[in-house]
């Protein structure tokens, strides 16, 4: 009798505990459901904007292959930049009609384009390489002192030999042939056997 009095005491305090405690396992049962659901939710949006990304980015890529570059194009790359800025593609696209203006000789359309890209990529990769080709531009522009506040700048240790060889480009233009011997000394030791036939002409021109 015992045992069976303990067995109903038993039932009666579990349902005593399910009529206190019953609606807060529901409302987290549904939060989590809910989070679940709407990480799920999340996660096909940010895939399906990525694609929408990727498409457009094609479009111009095939427009700078195929040298038909108009307003369209620049439309797309404005869309890129105004509503994709936080996917790879805008960053990519600026990059891309960048190397078609410079080849169409138009050296202002590409030094925007390359500013554009460095200031939406959220690449490291992608940023330094923008980057290293507008100092090329700013040099060849004589904008010595917008070339010289990105090589100032900080940049990744993997790019030092190529900021310290473009270092040497500003100042032997500039016409400071001490402090390009230097550079280009800096520049040489940091690629060691890479360093190139050109960069080594470019410091024995500058004499000892």
């Amino acid at each position: 009798m015992n045992e069976y009095e303990t067995e109903e005491q038993q039932v009666a305090a579990l349902k005593k505990w399910w009529k206190e405690n019953s609606s807060t396992l529901i409302i987290g049962l549904l939060i989590g459901v809910s989070a679940l659901y709407g990480w799920r939710y999340y996660a096909e949006q940010n895939n399906v904007h990525a694609v929408q990304a990727s498409d457009l980015y094609m479009q111009i890529a095939q427009s700078v292959t195929l040298q038909t570059i108009d307003d369209k194009t620049l439309d797309i790359n404005n869309k890129l930049i105004n509503d994709y800025s936080d996917t790879p593609y805008a960053a990519l696209s600026s990059l891309a009609l960048a190397k078609y203006e410079y080849e169409k000789n138009n050296i202002e359309n590409a030094a925007a384009q390359l500013e554009l890209a460095i200031k939406h990529a959220n690449e490291d990769t992608v940023k330094q390489i923008a980057r290293l080709r507008l100092i090329r531009i700013y040099i060849e522009q004589k904008k010595y002192t917008e070339a010289e506040t990105i090589l100032n700048s900080e940049h990744d240790s993997a790019y030092d030999a190529q900021f310290a060889e473009l270092k040497g480009d500003v100042y032997s233009a500039q016409g400071n042939l001490a402090q390009a011997r230097v550079a280009y000394d800096e520049a040489i030791k940091l690629q060691g056997f890479s360093a190139s036939k050109w960069l080594k002409l470019k410091r024995q021109n500058l004499g000892a």
